[in-house]
This record gives structure tokens, C-alpha cells and sequence, in this order.
């Protein structure tokens, strides 16, 4: 009976001696991940404070063009090109979808919104308080730069020939220029186009600070359209 009851004991020592160890492993585990995720955490943040430094050179520009080209994999023939051009309070934006070509400018000054349709060289004059689709983009913030620390996946990558930052998300990636911190390309997954799941794309080209002058962005000459209202 007494060699029966220290075996008990010894069982029980050694459940609570690999109870112990299992407690250690997840605990030297978390601790490991919490690690890891601070490291990650301040290496992003670093990064996103460098980019949001070089964001803030061309914020507030008031003298700009790119060009944005738009498609899905589903179908990556059919691209729509935007090109969007902005010089002290006139914009001008050219929509080609290979199909059609629209032009739009814009005069903040005067209101003036005219939109030309090169297919049927018609044109319309109205006036409207602003222009949709000249905003300067831009990628970070410091309102939500904590958030990407804490919920991004940023690696070294290179698109055309430029080195970047590759930032992944839970729904999509982007590719931030390292010198100069403009948007080079942003994918979004998981977009449904004719019922088939597919990615995203817009590729951002040509990014030009002050370089536009007044004669690029004068009023359209009309005389080649057709007025349709005034």
C-alpha cells in the first residue's frame, strides 16, 4: 500500500512538473509574440513617420500632375488612364478608357466647369463649386499612422525601377515610394467584378511637382466643339 501511495505521488509530481513546463512554453510563447509585435510595431512606425516627413512636402502643393491607371485581374486589358493635372486653382483631368476620352477643367476661381467628349467633340459650360477627382493624393496620416503600425506587414520592394515599401493590410496592399513618399500602386483584394472575386489595381505614374506652367492649363479652345448648353 505505501509503494502504491508514493507512486500516486510521483504521478502527481510529474503531471504538475509537465503542467508547469506546458504553462512555461505558453507563457515564454506570448512573451515572444509580444516581442515580436513591438519590434514590428516601432520598425513600422518609423517607417510611416519617415514617409508621412516626405508627404509633407507635397501635401499642400498647389502645383501638380500624375497619372492613375485603373483595371481588375479579371481583366487586366481593360484599363481605364486618368490623368490629373492642378496649377494654383485649375484642374484639368483626362479620362481615357480606351473607348472614350473625356476632358474636364476646371477654374476655382471662376466656377467654370467645362467637360469635352473627344468621341463626339461636344462640350458642356456649367458651373459648379468644385471639381470632383483633383485631390492630390496622399497615403498616411497622423491620424491613422498608430493604426497601420499596429495592423501592417511593410517589406523593401521595386516597382518600374523605383525603390519602395511594400505595406500589406488585411484587404490590400501598397507600394509607397521610398524617396519621396508618393502612392506608386495600391491593390485591393477580394473586389467582385461580374460575380467573379478578383484584385483591384491602380497604378500611380508620372508624379510631377511644379512643373506645370500657365499655358498647360488655360481654358479649353472650344472652337473645334459643339456647345451643348452654356
Amino acid at each position: 500500500m505505501e509503494e502504491e501511495e508514493v507512486k500516486k505521488e510521483e504521478s502527481k509530481k510529474d503531471k504538475k512538473r509537465i503542467g508547469f513546463k506546458i504553462l512555461l512554453g505558453i507563457v515564454i510563447v506570448i512573451i515572444a509574440l509580444a516581442i515580436l509585435f513591438l519590434i514590428n510595431f516601432i520598425r513600422n512606425l518609423v517607417i510611416l513617420n519617415d514617409l508621412i516627413a516626405k508627404e509633407l512636402s507635397f501635401k499642400n502643393s498647389t502645383n501638380y500632375s500624375y497619372t492613375s491607371v485603373y483595371y481588375d485581374t479579371s481583366d487586366e486589358d481593360n484599363k481605364v488612364i486618368i490623368e490629373i493635372y492642378y496649377k494654383d486653382g485649375k484642374s484639368k483631368m483626362i479620362l481615357d478608357s480606351g473607348k472614350d476620352k473625356i476632358i474636364v477643367w476646371y477654374d476655382e476661381k471662376t466656377k467654370e466647369n467645362i467637360f469635352l467628349n473627344e468621341a463626339t467633340k461636344q462640350a458642356s459650360v456649367t458651373s459648379s463649386e468644385d471639381m470632383l477627382g483633383d485631390e492630390l493624393l496622399y497615403f498616411y496620416d497622423e491620424d491613422n499612422k498608430i493604426y497601420y503600425a499596429m495592423t501592417s506587414f511593410i517589406t523593401n520592394s521595386e516597382i518600374d525601377g523605383q525603390k519602395s515599401y511594400k505595406i500589406v493590410n488585411s484587404n490590400d496592399v501598397s507600394y509607397i515610394n521610398k524617396e519621396d513618399g508618393t502612392v506608386l500602386k495600391n491593390v485591393y483584394k477580394g473586389a467582385i467584378v461580374n460575380d467573379e472575386k478578383c484584385d483591384s489595381v491602380t497604378e500611380y505614374k508620372n508624379w510631377k511637382f511644379n512643373e506645370l506652367t500657365e499655358k498647360e492649363m488655360e481654358r479649353p479652345n472650344l472652337a473645334e466643339y459643339t456647345v451643348v448648353n452654356n
